[in-house]
């Protein structure tokens, strides 16, 4: 609360929204395009002297002014038309892959009814041919200036907009709630969400003091206390039922940002604001109702929630706070006091039930009063007007019996007037009744007002058939999304939703259009019969082909009341009302009925929720047609690799062993040294291939998908790959490694085995004689190395998503990435294949697998986002 000198200073205020086209202290940059340099720079210059703010940028050909559209900062083109290479209508379908609603003003020479027709068609903003004269560069000027204009109007209605969808969700969100407490919670949240404002407390009246019941995560219990009402903004807000601004809570006078003019910033309009504003014009004394309570605190906004309670919200921007923001904090605390207003009516209408009869008549809801005599009888004693036009029967002609026999349906619940008057407790209860409109859903409360000769029961009903009628549609498009989910594919979930939008939301006809990317049309892939009945076949559609395609193209629905009523690109058939709800990237979602103005907000709302279900589960199966692929690919790489470890396994290890046993032969057969060490060095040779053999069939093997994974002890794995491995005089530390992961047990343990041969063999911590001596651990001589370990230390440890393996050796000669691939050993016996089995294990794992040479050797693996 931003109210006295005592309170902390809160967090940063509201950010201010993103700017989605030229701001009013940002010069607006205008791209002038004309292959002839004088003609673009006149065109500029004219522009620039007529309008203020503006920055002109000239380019002589299509191609250089799109590479500035793409630099994304042009407010406004104006374009030639008659250009070398291209012209100015298809510059302007180049910049609309761009930016597709950036203004396009043609301003060509060249003009003719052709052109001008063409140019309307393509979709420029205006179209205007050259002259000699002033005034066409005047009407130039004027035409970029409305341009700018509307795009500027056509952002801030869609704020505008959003907030107040915003905050009718709120209002609407508040009749179901019982209580104040999660009203000015309530209250928090749409403020945060709707508003943006972050530093926010509501502050409840009672008595003459202003208690702090809910404030916004970002401030603190230390940051709020207790106000008089007659103490501070809060207190002059809740005493006199008004607004306050404060443009500049506290002022610096060596601060020269400080000194700008409220005026400057605070929107104004003819007529003077319902609302008080500090530093601003003719402002409140600022003595009296503020004191500077932090340096980072310079605006604030506090808002009376009628006689409950005090909104504020407070910020460290100069004059952050503008008349719409008043405006919509003023609608909230409005909505919020009305809540609090119905929850208070219904408390005391259960606790101060005497004064039922004096509100009786003028409740707007259905209410009648029943006399419940000593005997039991029931008498129909009162109905008060909207009783009897809700239900078309009143006490003064209608007894108790036949009144309830003609409103309450059978077998639908309904309350004993004994009990009820015996308990003396209200009651609340959903019930169905029939009314002059057929059958409809109510709240019924129950209130019974007990006295000694005879009790008299109040029942008030409150209309929810609508809200009804949308949860029973809610439910059964959510069953219609588990149905899109089971879709084989696209055109499934399209068939779907078509079925779903004429059975689910009761619409007449309705149709899904994918989009075609290759052609860059929507095709019509589920049409009901119903659409079909109505305008018959359609062929696809592109760019320009009327309302289905323009909601596609800007991604929002699009409503038509009327079809006969507008210019269309496209006939329609027999249809006078359209809804055209866009499904994100996959394409659009067209809706019609022959009634005029068939559709209103309900439908619309009921059609995006459709339209997003079915967007979801387009996307579902998308992905699950690549995933499709992928495993396709899969299972013909694994049966690649089932191949090649069989052709290894057999084909080549047989030639070896026939060739083992003849060299053993051999050398039986000789005492001849010089042929027996001959024999020795091809028995070498085969000892080499064996190990060849058994890396590749452990590449082979290794590199498959896991399927299987299950908790393994890291320790634990790791001594018992150690046990495995001829370590010398190495040393395992796993005084970090009481962890587990999830992994397959035995290709964990060879990734260890993998990792504790490498770091003994090629971790030597001696020094190296050559500089190009590299391993795949990067060693002088890898016989020296596996016989110098000089107390050589491998240690396994925890990450926060995986593990690592480190030792303190020498490190990498090389790239370490590069000691990771096939075949890359330097040393006289290795493979180098060691480390190339170590990342196939961590890729069939899903594992990601980083090496990093500083102060010796680390391999880490991470579990891929």
């Amino acid at each position: 609360m931003n109210s006295g000198p005592d309170d902390p200073p809160p967090r940063s205020g509201a950010e201010a929204p993103e700017r989605s086209g030229p701001a009013d202290d940002v010069a607006t940059r205008i791209l002038f395009v004309d292959d002839e340099p004088g003609a673009a720079d006149l065109a500029a210059t004219h522009v620039e002297r007529l309008l203020d703010g503006v920055e002109p940028v000239t380019r002589l050909s299509p191609d250089e002014a799109l590479d500035v559209v793409r630099e994304g900062s042009i407010d406004c083109i104006v374009s030639d038309f008659d250009m070398p290479g291209h012209n100015g209508l298809e510059f302007l379908e180049s910049v609309r892959g761009v930016d597709p609603d950036v203004p396009f003003v043609l301003f060509t020479g060249k003009g003719s009814e052709e052109i001008a027709s063409k140019a309307i068609s393509a979709g420029v903003t205006d179209y205007l041919q050259k002259g000699s004269g002033r005034d066409r560069y005047e009407m130039l000027a004027n035409s970029v200036a409305n341009a700018l204009g509307r795009r500027r109007a056509e952002r801030d209605l869609r704020e505008v907009n959003d907030q107040i969808t915003g905050i009718h969700r709120f209002a609407t969100g508040l009749a179901d709630v019982e209580d104040v407490p999660t009203v000015f919670d309530r209250v928090i949240d749409v403020a945060e969400e709707i508003l943006e404002f972050d530093r926010c407390v509501v502050a409840r009246r009672r008595g003459d003091r202003l208690v702090p019941v809910v404030r916004s995560e970002s401030v603190s219990s230390d940051e709020i206390r207790t106000f008089d009402v007659d103490e501070g903004v809060v207190g002059y807000t809740a005493r006199e039922q008004r607004t306050v601004v404060v443009d500049n809570l506290s002022v610096d006078p060596a601060d020269p940002d400080e000194l700008e003019s409220p005026a400057d910033s605070a929107s104004s309009g003819p007529q003077a604001p319902d609302h008080d504003r500090v530093g601003g014009p003719e402002p409140l004394d600022t003595a009296e109702v503020a004191e500077p309570v932090s340096d980072d605190v310079r605006s604030a906004i506090s808002v009376p929630i009628g006689p409950y309670g005090v909104f504020q919200a407070v910020s460290d921007g100069y004059a952050a706070f503008g008349d719409s923001d008043v405006e919509f904090a003023e609608l909230i605390a409005s909505h919020a006091a009305n809540a609090i207003d119905r929850i208070r009516t219904e408390t005391e209408l259960r606790t101060e039930r005497d004064r039922l009869a004096a509100l009786y008549d003028n409740l707007p809801l259905p209410m009648a009063s029943t006399v419940i005599d000593g005997d039991g009888t029931r008498r129909l004693t009162n109905t008060n007007d909207a009783f009897v036009e809700t239900f078309g029967h009143d006490a003064a002609g209608s007894t108790y019996e036949e009144v309830s026999d003609a409103v309450i349906p059978p077998d639908t619940d309904q309350f004993e007037h004994e009990s009820l008057v015996r308990d003396d407790e209200p009651i609340r209860l959903e019930v169905r009744r029939r009314t002059t409109d057929g059958l409809r859903n109510f709240i019924l409360h129950a209130i019974p007002v007990v006295q000694p000769e005879e009790s008299v029961v109040y029942s008030i009903y409150a209309d929810i058939d609508e809200q009804k009628r949308v949860q029973q549609t809610l439910r059964k498009l959510h069953a219609t999304t588990r149905e899109m989910f089971g879709g084989e594919n696209r055109e499934d979930v399209a068939a779907v939703a078509a079925r779903a939008a004429i059975d689910t939301l009761e619409f007449p006809n309705s149709g899904v259009r994918l989009y075609d990317p290759s052609a860059n049309r929507l095709r019509p892939t589920a049409i009901s019969r119903e659409a079909t009945e109505a305008f018959g076949e359609r062929p696809a559609f592109g760019p320009g082909d009327g309302f289905v395609w323009d909601a596609f193209d800007s991604g929002e629905p699009i409503v038509v009341d009327d079809l006969e009523a507008v210019d269309t690109t496209v006939g329609y058939g027999d249809l006078r009302s359209l809804l055209a709800v866009p499904l994100g990237d996959h394409g659009v979602m067209p809706l019609g009925s022959q009634e005029p103005a068939f559709f209103d907000e309900t439908d619309l709302q009921l059609a995006r929720v459709l339209a997003a279900n079915v967007t979801v589960a387009l996307d579902h199966a998308e992905r699950t047609e690549q995933l499709r692929d992928r495993d396709a690919a899969l299972q013909r790489e694994i049966e690649r690799l089932e191949k090649f470890a069989g052709f290894v396994s057999h084909d080549l290890q047989n030639p070896l062993n026939v060739a083992a046993g003849r060299t053993d032969l051999a050398r039986a057969v000789t005492d001849d040294e010089a042929v027996v060490q001959e024999l020795r060095q091809v028995e070498a040779a085969h000892d080499r291939m064996k190990q060849l053999i058994d890396d590749l069939l452990a590449l082979a093997r290794q590199g498959q998908t896991v399927d299987e994974i299950e908790s393994v002890s890291l320790d634990a794995a790791a001594e018992r790959a150690w046990r495995t491995v001829d370590t010398e005089d190495a040393t395992l530390d796993l005084s970090r490694a009481s962890v587990d992961v999830e992994a397959d047990p035995e290709r964990l343990r060879t990734l260890f085995e993998n990792l504790f041969r490498n770091s003994v063999e090629h971790g030597s911590k001696s020094s190296r004689t050559e500089p190009d001596d590299s391993a795949e651990h990067g060693t002088a001589d890898g016989s020296e190395a596996a016989s110098a370990t000089g107390g050589l230390t491998v240690s396994v440890g925890p990450l926060l998503d995986g593990f690592y393996v480190a030792d303190d050796g020498d490190g990498f000669d090389i790239d370490p990435e590069e000691a990771a691939e096939y075949g890359r050993s330097s040393t006289s016996d290795g493979t180098g294949f060691g480390l190339a089995i170590v990342r196939e294990i961590a890729a069939a794992h899903g594992w990601e697998f980083a090496i990093d040479d500083v102060d010796g050797a680390r391999f880490e693996f991470r579990q891929q986002n």
